[in-house]
């Protein structure tokens, strides 16, 4: 897609307008949440665990007006799963392996409050993951590309003075994408499936040490609906016959804290 490619472009676009401009690098760590709620059946498939994450800003400096920015993450780690057998209703744990990046370009107006700045912030971005779950007779992998809108209020501190800031606001999934790779666990094809965006939310606390260190807490999101059916076949189903495949209702929570250093 055009804007997928855009997104993926804005690190050149920020060094290329790097004047009057700041860079944030850094890392941190993650407590990460991902819950199913499969229509039909009373288990509820869970992951948890810590994730690693590393951290690029670039901001536009100045005291009022429209302003640019540019965000992106990237993160991996390996969780745990605890789910059940279909058929029988069993317990099963096992552990899911992740990986996966964001890139965001942002908008925002400032209004100059003194000692603070208030920003009214827009963004359009790209999260993409691969989810692999470990099975003894195969991994099965999930990738995940999500095109996401988001608003809101930024309370921003000078990057030369010492103090907190804050951000928080609304995230919306305008496109999701669902690639379950069937055809690699016997299917024969291989249907795209479109799980439903809905709205989450997301927060950030952080205390800025000195101009060249930052200390933030965040807390991330992303909630889905039930996708649309699709339907797929194995070579060995009888005629006339067919599996029902979607993905269910889903929660995403992640809890972390990253350190920054400014330039």
């Amino acid at each position: 897609m055009m804007i997928e490619r855009v997104l993926l472009l804005l690190p050149v676009l920020a060094v290329c307008s790097s004047a009057q401009a700041g860079w944030d690098v850094g890392g941190g760590l993650e407590d990460y949440q991902w819950q199913e709620y499969p229509a039909g059946y009373a288990g509820t498939p869970r992951e948890s665990g810590m994730r690693s994450a590393l951290f690029v800003n670039w901001t536009q400096d100045g005291d009022s007006d429209t302003r640019f920015a540019w965000r992106a993450k990237l993160y991996g780690g390996t969780v745990n799963y605890d789910t059940f057998v279909v058929s029988t209703g069993a317990p099963v744990s096992t552990q899911t392996d992740y990986s996966g990046a964001v890139s965001e370009g942002q908008l925002f107006y400032r209004d100059d409050l003194g000692a603070y700045k208030l920003d009214y912030l827009s963004g359009l971005g790209l999260d993409a993951w691969r989810r692999r779950i470990q099975n003894y007779g195969g991994d099965q992998i999930e990738d995940y590309s999500i095109l996401f809108l988001r608003a809101g209020l930024r309370l921003a501190k000078s990057r030369h003075e010492a103090g907190f800031h804050g951000e928080w606001g609304i995230k919306f999934p305008v496109s999701t994408r669902e690639n379950a790779h069937l055809d690699s666990m016997g299917y024969t094809s291989n249907p795209a499936i479109s799980p439903k965006g809905e709205l989450s939310g997301y927060a950030e606390i952080g205390y800025r040490i000195n101009a060249s260190f930052d200390l933030v807490g965040y807390y991330d999101s992303w909630r889905f609906g039930q996708s649309p059916d699709v339907i797929a076949n194995r070579p060995t189903d009888p005629p006339g016959s067919y599996w029902i495949i979607y993905q269910p209702k889903s929660s995403m929570n992640a809890l972390g804290a990253k350190l920054l250093v400014s330039f």
